[in-house]
């Protein structure tokens, strides 16, 4: 199971075929388990319990580590790494976001993620959050308007910028530091328990680095 509607790691094509970097790996581990896969396209809040339900067997959707998820299920070794950045229209006299130059904004994220909870705790009560359905309504909402900024991942924001909606917005500031040890990481999610699944995907995570095929 994956999200869908996180490009370009995860999103459903003019076509309607669901593509991006979480899809390549996810065929390329199959191959490499010799598994026969079917990917699935669910709500990014229904993604965990939906794996606990045994709705699907295994989770691909750029998902990091928080002590709250790994309570419900196994991580697998990461498989990229990224960094978290504000995004919006350049401003005179404004270099960075802080709680200081955010005063009075409105700041959109996707909710139930590690940037909501970065937001909720930094900026609650200081600007007014925007928290989404998907990604892709918080950067709706910058392009129209409707939202001064957007906090998310780099790679996702690079996907935006260089959109047409995305003209005119740019990084401002510097990269964040670390929300926490494991929230500039990516991880696939597997079953509470089910350490062999973990294992073997870990394994085959390794070898797609070892020869390349990651990197390609």
């Amino acid at each position: 199971a994956t999200e869908g509607a996180y490009p370009p790691f995860n999103f459903v094509n003019e076509q309607g075929q669901v593509v991006g970097f979480d899809i390549d790996i996810a065929q390329e581990l199959c191959r490499r388990l010799e598994k026969e896969c079917e990917i699935i396209t669910v709500p990014w809040k229904e993604l965990l319990p939906g794996l606990n339900a045994g709705k699907y067997d295994v989770v691909i959707a750029s998902m990091s580590k928080t002590p709250e998820r790994e309570q419900q299920v196994e991580f697998t070794d990461s498989y990229y790494r990224t960094r978290n950045v504000f995004i919006g229209r350049p401003q005179k006299g404004i270099s960075n976001i802080t709680p200081e130059t955010a005063r009075g904004k409105v700041l959109a994220t996707q909710d139930g993620t590690v940037q909501s909870e970065y937001l909720n705790r930094h900026y609650q009560g200081v600007a007014t959050l925007k928290l989404t359905d998907t990604f892709i309504k918080a950067f709706a909402m910058l392009a129209s308007g409707e939202a001064e900024v957007v906090f998310a991942d780099n790679l996702t924001a690079f996907e935006f910028l260089r959109s047409d909606a995305g003209q005119g917005f740019d990084i401002i500031g510097e990269p964040i530091g670390t929300i926490n040890p494991a929230s500039e990481s990516a991880y696939l999610q597997v079953r509470k328990g089910d350490v062999r699944l973990r294992d073997s995907i870990n394994a085959a995570l390794r070898s797609l680095w070892l020869d390349g095929t990651h990197h390609k």
